[in-house]
């Protein structure tokens, strides 16, 4: 089949990040329903978020020993099964400390074993063209923000909130067909000649392994700039972002906004704004100079979204909110995408699989902090423009971390960006 299998690939990891990033983003229906039925408070409800988040982020590198082990279609065979477990059983849930194991644990495992392989294949596939195949493999997770909110709503509405996780159960599932297509390079049928194939065989070897070689301890000591992303990510990305997303939808049904299906169209705008988001980091990047650089970007889509989210609480017709929902989920289109490629400028290629690592574990250790503290600050003060003054301030605090120091630390170290 030549070299066109590897848009096959593409196809799965495709999906995947449709499921995966999809799904997470458009949990507000579902958190809002559990939280009514169960007369939860917003705290008690986050945990479920913060648990999923922190579990899906920090189980990378388990990921990465299966991938080596096991492989990249087994790995993501095992999530799956996993995670559609865990929805399955959800159903039954008579507390709601059994949805922070059943959703939290077991999809937040599952779903993070899925994240490195289904990524990490695509570098196996592609150089030349590897920006586009992220792109297109990344285009996932606004299809899927934009599909599952009205999907998951319909659900609850036609068989209520238990019906609906047991028919996601199955529609997750079909994560399998898609590791079903995964299969290694070396093993396809190419116009190379075979001892390009075996050198192929042993460089995939050598990629899987570095893939396992993930805590690389020397890239904090040798680079602060680094450090500094970390920290923007901890504070930003982890405890600024994870529970945003739900959370706009319970605001707008605090709020009265609209029905139930006209506030899911809201976080259905906020997938496709993402998805714009998503495709915008090349054109930013053609515009790049020394004084404009990816973290320079990246900083400045974390703080611009602080300052939308701090803003959002003047949205108080359905039309303005929407627009703060879209600001709100381009912002994050470009973040997510331009940070890859703030992880390839400052530590290099070579060191991107560590960098991955350090930066997961940041977010997770911010995403088990943000969701139960902004749940904390509504059911204190009823009111959930406070908990988006808190997003808000992270935001910022965590764009000014990787803008402050940037010119002086980049100057210092000589780094040389995009």
């Amino acid at each position: 089949m030549r070299g066109s299998y590897r848009w096959v690939v593409v196809l799965g990891s495709h999906l995947c990040c449709l499921f995966v990033f999809g799904w997470y983003q458009a949990v507000g229906p579902l958190f809002v329903a559990v939280q009514h039925y169960f007369k939860e408070t917003s705290t008690r409800t986050s945990w479920i978020l913060a648990i999923f988040v922190s579990l899906q982020m920090s189980i990378g590198p388990v990921s990465n020993v299966c991938v080596k082990k096991f492989g990249f279609r087994v790995t993501v065979m095992i999530g799956t099964v996993m995670s559609s477990i865990g929805f399955f059983i959800s159903a039954f849930a008579t507390r709601i400390e059994f949805l922070y194991f059943s959703i939290g644990i077991l999809v937040g495992i599952g779903y993070g074993l899925i994240v490195p392989p289904h990524l990490g294949i695509i570098a196996l596939y592609f150089k030349k063209r590897f920006p586009l195949a992220n792109s297109l493999v990344l285009t996932g997770s606004g299809i899927g923000t934009f599909v599952f909110p009205p999907l998951m709503q319909y659900l609850i509405d036609s068989y209520g909130w238990r019906g609906a996780v047991i028919i996601f159960s199955g529609i997750n599932a079909h994560m399998g067909i898609s590791a079903a297509l995964y299969r290694t390079p070396a093993r396809l049928e190419t116009s190379h000649d075979v001892k390009k194939e075996n050198e192929s065989e042993v460089q995939n070897s050598n990629i899987c392994r570095d893939h396992c070689e993930i805590w690389d301890f020397s890239l904090l000591r040798r680079n602060p700039l680094f450090v500094a992303f970390l920290f923007a990510n901890l504070l930003g990305i982890g405890v600024g972002y994870p529970a945003l997303p739900a959370h706009l939808f319970a605001r707008a049904e605090t709020k009265n906004l609209g029905s139930q299906d006209e506030l899911a169209l809201i976080i259905s705008f906020f997938g496709v704004s993402a998805l714009i988001g998503r495709w915008t980091p090349p054109l930013l990047m053609n515009i790049s100079t020394k004084h404009c650089t990816s973290i320079t970007w990246f900083g400045l889509a974390v703080l611009l979204a602080g300052i939308v989210s701090l803003l959002s609480s003047l949205a108080t017709t359905y039309a303005s909110y929407t627009t703060c929902a879209c600001s709100i989920g381009f912002l994050s289109g470009i973040f997510f995408t331009v940070s890859s490629l703030v992880m390839t400028d400052i530590v290099g290629h070579q060191n991107f699989t560590a960098a991955v690592g350090f930066t997961a574990l940041a977010i997770s250790i911010g995403g088990i902090i943000g969701p139960p503290i902004a749940g904390y600050i509504y059911d204190v003060t009823g009111d959930y423009n406070n908990s988006f003054y808190f997003y808000g301030a992270f935001l910022i605090l965590g764009g000014l971390t990787a803008l402050v120091p940037e010119p002086y630390l980049a100057r210092r170290e000589e780094f040389v960006f995009r």
